[in-house]
C-alpha cells in the first residue's frame, strides 16, 4: 500500500536488525569476550561506610597459587588515579580512606575467578572506623562528619564545567544550582493562596540484565578495553587522562550492552580493570556480581520542598523549589543531575516568578549518578502531586486546573532557551479522554489520576558525527557511535539510511562500535539518538546520495537534478537506471572501491541559555492511571495506564511502544516497591530478593500507548528523541490516582502497602484526608 508521505522504509515495522542473533543466543557480550592468557579480577570492598584505611597487605594473597597480580593503594603512585563523571573525587582502589560500604579497597588478577575470590580473603586490611552520614538529613546537619575534607577542584562534562563552591568548604555539600526570573517575594505576596509541600524520592538501582563488565588488555603502551559502556569516547579520554597516555593510545570496543539506563555512562570500573591489566600485564576481565552492581551506581534519592502561589482565578503565580539530591560518597554526575532537576523542577507551566535552588550532598552510601530520567522523576513526582493537591483544595477539576496553567506551543521555557515544541493540551487532552476521566470509576475504591511532564531532551551541548560506507556491491556500512543498548538504536538508525538511499533495509549493516575507526558521538544518553544521532546518520546517507547521483549523471548522461534513487539503483526522470554496483564499477573503472558519505551535528552554546546551549527538542510525556485501592492491606492494583508519547514521527512504531510500555513499567517499579534500604551504612537489600523489581503480575490490566505524531522535532522526517519521558509521570499520575480512590495523600516514594495502609488508618482515626 503507497502511502501519502512516500516513506518506504520510515514509519514502518521490521523485524529489528539484531532480533536473530539475539533470540538465538549468538549475541556478544562484553561478558563473552574470552582472550588468550586472560586473567580474571575481583575486588575487595570496604565492610565500613567510613573509616581510614590504616594498612593494606597483600603478600599473603600474592603467595596464592594462581595470582597473577594484586592490586592496592601502593601500585597507584604513576597514575593520575583519581577520576570522576563531573569531578574527580573517586580513586581507583582507597587511598587514604574508604567512604561507604562498598568502596573498592584492592583487586586481584587471577588464573579464575575462584583463585581471585579466594585470595581476595587473604589480603589484610586494617581500619579505623569513622563517624558516618547515612542520609541527607544527616549530612546536613551542622558539625556532620565530613565525607570529603577539601572542596573538589571541579571538572568538565559534556562542554559544561561544574565547581563546588568554597562556600561549601567544611561541609558535606559539592554543587549548587540556582536559577530566579521574576520576583518570588512579590510574587507570594500576590498569590491568593499558598501551598507548601515536601517530598521525597527513594534511592533505586538501575538494575540491567548484563552486569557492569570489562575485559582490559594493554599491549605496550596502548590500553585496548572491551566494555559495557554508554559513552565509549567519554570513557576512553578518562582511562587515557588516568595513564597519561594520547587518545589515539586507548582503543574502547563496544560490543552489545545488555541494558544501561544511564548506570554504564562515564566511569564504573573500566579504571580499575584497565590498572590491573597494567600490573598484570596480560588481559584481565572483571564482571560485577548483581551486589557489587548495586554498590556501583544508583539513582540519586531525593528531598523536594516545593512552595507555590496561586491567584483567586485559579493561575499560577509564583513557585519556590528547594532540593537536595543524595550523590553519595563520590559526586560522580551528580552536579549535572542536580543541575537538571533544578531547571526541570518549574514544570509546564506558566509561572511569572520562580525561584530554584539544588543541591548535591555527600553521604556514606553508594555513589548515585546518571539514570534514566537523569533528576527529572525526582521533580516530576513532587510539582505533578501538588497540582493535585492545590486544585482539590481549590475546588477546581485537576485537568481543568492544569489546563488553564499550561504553556503554550512557542511559549518560552526560560528566556534563551528553544521554545515548546509541542501541544501540551491536546496531549493532556488525549490521556483524559483515554482514562475516562469525567466518568466515576465503576469499581468501589477505585480511583483515577492525570499528570503532564517535559524535560529538556537530547543533553545538552551535543557533538556527534557518522560515516555510511557504500561498498563496491552496492551494500552499505553504517558507522555510528551510538550504542545498542537493547532500545533498537541499530534497526531505528538503519531505517533512515535504507530510506534515504533507497535501499531494503537487509542491505545496511551497522559496523562493530569501536573507538578507532567510529566516529565521535559522546555518549547514548538523554533520548539523543534519534534526533542527534538520526541527524548525523541522515546527512552521512544524503552526503552520499549526492555522490552517487554525481556518479551516475555522467554514467547515464544525466544531469543531477534528474536523478533519483529506487529500489538500489539510480534512476532519470525519463527512465534511464543504473544499478548502484554499476555506478561504483564505471566511477572506480573497476569492481572495487567505495563512496562514503559523512555527517555531523553540533549543538550551539548560547550566553542566554540557562544550561548554556538551547534545548535539542522537550521530550514530553502524559499520563493517565486508574488504581483500586485494598483498604485491608494498602495494596494498589493499577487498573489501567494509558501513556502519551509526543514522538513527532515514529521512525519504528512498534519499537516506540515498546520503549514507552518499558519506561511506564520502570517508573511503576519505583512507584510501588523499589527501594535501596540502608541501616547504620548497611545496605540491607542488595540483591533481586529483598529488593523488588516489577514482573508480569505488576502489569496494568489494560495498558496502552498513544504516539502523537505530529512531525514537530528536530530530527529526521521530524522525529524526536523518546525513552525517558514515560517515566516521568508515573508516580505522581498513580499517586493522585490513589487519593482520589481512598482519600489519603502519600508524599514519600515508594508506595508501599504498608504505607498505604497506614495512612488509610491514620485518616479513619483523625478524619484528615492528608
Amino acid at each position: 500500500m503507497k502511502r501519502a508521505d512516500g516513506l518506504k522504509i520510515v514509519g514502518r515495522v521490521f523485524p529489528r536488525v539484531d532480533g536473530v542473533e539475539k533470540a538465538a543466543g549468538s549475541a556478544l557480550y562484553t561478558v563473552d569476550i574470552e582472550l588468550p592468557n586472560m586473567a580474571f579480577g575481583k575486588i575487595l570492598r570496604s565492610p565500613f561506610p567510613h573509616a581510614r584505611l590504616v594498612k593494606i597487605d597483600a603478600r599473603k594473597a600474592e603467595r596464592l597459587p594462581g595470582v597473577i597480580s594484586v592490586l592496592t593503594r601502593d601500585d597507584l603512585g604513576a597514575l593520575n588515579y583519581y577520576y570522576g563523571a563531573a569531578y574527580k573525587d573517586q580513586p581507583i582502589v582507597a587511598v587514604d580512606k574508604v567512604r561507604y560500604v562498598g568502596d573498592p579497597v584492592a583487586a586481584v588478577a587471577a588464573v579464575d575467578a575462584a583463585t581471585a575470590e579466594e585470595a581476595l580473603g587473604l589480603i589484610e586490611a586494617d581500619y579505623e572506623e569513622l563517624p558516618a552520614v547515612n542520609d541527607l538529613e544527616e549530612a546536613l546537619r551542622a558539625n556532620a562528619p565530613l565525607v570529603h575534607e577539601s572542596v573538589s577542584a571541579g571538572g568538565e562534562l559534556h562542554g559544561y564545567h561544574y565547581q563546588a563552591s568554597e562556600k561549601f568548604k567544611g561541609t558535606n555539600l559539592c554543587y549548587q544550582f540556582s536559577y530566579a526570573r521574576g520576583d518570588t517575594a512579590e510574587g507570594f505576596k500576590k498569590s491568593a493562596h499558598i501551598f507548601e509541600d515536601t517530598f521525597t524520592f527513594p534511592r533505586v538501582q538501575h538494575y540491567s540484565m548484563e552486569p557492569h563488565a570489562t575485559v582490559a588488555h594493554f599491549e605496550g603502551d596502548r590500553i585496548i578495553l572491551w566494555a559495557a559502556s554508554q559513552d565509549p569516547f567519554t570513557l576512553r579520554e578518562h582511562v587515557a587522562g588516568i595513564f597519561r597516555l594520547p587518545l589515539n593510545r586507548v582503543r574502547v570496543i563496544v560490543p552489545y550492552v545488555g541494558g544501561g539506563y544511564g548506570g554504564k555512562l562515564s566511569v564504573k570500573i573500566e579504571p580499575l580493570a584497565a590498572a590491573l591489566s597494567w600490573k598484570a600485564r596480560r588481559p584481565v576481565k572483571i564482571v560485577l556480581s548483581v551486589e557489587e552492581s548495586f554498590k556501583t551506581v544508583t539513582r540519586h534519592p531525593a528531598r523536594f520542598r516545593i512552595k507555590t502561589g496561586v491567584a483567586s482565578d485559579g493561575r499560577l503565580v509564583a513557585r519556590e523549589c528547594e532540593i537536595y539530591m543524595d550523590t553519595g560518597a563520590y559526586a560522580d554526575a551528580g552536579p549535572r543531575v542536580t543541575q537538571k532537576a533544578g531547571y526541570r523542577a518549574l514544570g509546564p507551566y506558566r509561572i511569572p516568578h520562580v525561584k530554584t535552588n539544588a543541591y548535591t550532598v555527600y553521604t556514606n552510601t553508594a555513589p548515585a549518578g546518571a539514570f534514566r530520567g537523569f533528576g527529572t522523576l525526582q521533580v516530576t513526582w513532587a510539582y505533578e502531586s501538588q497540582m493535585d493537591i492545590i486544585a482539590e483544595r481549590l475546588g477546581i477539576d485537576a485537568l481543568d486546573f492544569r489546563l488553564k496553567n499550561l504553556l503554550k506551543k512557542g511559549d518560552a521555557y526560560t528566556p534563551g532557551d528553544t521554545p515548546v515544541d509541542c501541544d501540551l493540551k491536546q496531549g493532556l487532552l488525549r490521556a483524559a479522554r483515554a482514562i475516562g476521566w469525567r466518568r466515576k470509576s465503576a469499581r468501589g475504591n477505585a480511583g483515577k489520576g492525570l499528570s503532564c511532564c517535559m524535560k529538556d531532551g537530547g543533553g545538552t551541548y551535543k557533538i556527534a558525527s557518522a560515516v555510511v560506507k557504500m561498498v563496491s556491491d552496492g551494500s552499505v556500512v553504517l558507522l555510528t557511535g551510538t550504542v545498542e543498548l537493547g532500545q533498537g538504536a541499530r534497526t531505528a538508525l538503519s531505517q533512515v539510511v535504507a530510506e534515504e538511499l533507497g535501499l531494503p533495509l537487509d542491505r545496511v549493516i551497522v559496523a562493530q562500535l569501536d573507538t578507532d575507526t567510529t566516529p565521535y558521538d559522546p555518549a547514548t544518553n538523554a533520548s539523543s539518538s534519534m534526533v542527534v544521532m538520526g541527524l548525523c546518520v541522515q546527512r552521512a546517507a544524503q552526503d552520499l546520495k549526492r555522490q552517487l547521483w554525481r556518479a551516475a549523471s555522467k554514467a547515464l548522461k544525466e544531469k543531477v537534478g534528474n536523478l533519483f534513487l529506487k529500489d538500489g539503483q539510480v534512476n532519470s526522470l525519463r527512465g534511464k537506471k543504473i544499478s548502484y554496483n554499476a555506478v561504483i564499477a564505471k566511477y572506480f573503472g573497476a569492481n572495487a572501491g567505495e563512496i562514503i558519505g559523512e555527517g555531523s551535528y553540533q549543538d550551539q552554546k548560547s550566553a542566554k541559555a540557562v544550561l548554556g546551549s538551547p534545548t535539542t527538542f522537550w521530550e514530553t510525556s502524559w499520563g493517565g492511571a486508574e488504581v483500586e485501592v485494598d483498604r485491608d492491606t494498602g495494596d494498589i492494583k493499577i487498573l489501567k495506564y494509558v501513556s502519551v508519547a509526543d514522538v513527532g514521527r515514529a521512525i519504528h512504531p512498534i519499537q516506540c511502544v515498546g520503549q514507552d510500555e518499558g519506561a511506564v513499567m520502570f517508573a511503576v517499579g519505583h512507584t510501588l516497591r523499589e527501594e535501596m534500604v540502608y541501616k547504620d551504612g548497611q545496605l540491607l537489600n542488595p540483591n533481586l530478593i529483598d529488593y523488588r523489581v516489577p514482573n508480569f503480575g505488576d502489569l496494568p490490566d489494560e495498558f496502552e500507548t498513544i504516539l502523537l505524531e505530529n512531525r514537530n522535532g528536530p530530527g529526521p522526517y521530524g522525529s524526536k528523541g523518546m525513552g525517558e519521558g514515560g517515566l516521568l509521570p508515573v508516580a505522581s499520575a498513580v499517586a493522585n490516582a490513589v487519593y482520589n480512590a481512598v482519600g489519603v495523600r502519600l508524599y514519600d516514594l515508594p508506595l508501599t502497602p504498608e504505607k498505604v495502609w497506614r495512612a488509610i488508618r491514620d485518616k479513619k482515626t483523625t478524619g484528615v484526608m492528608e
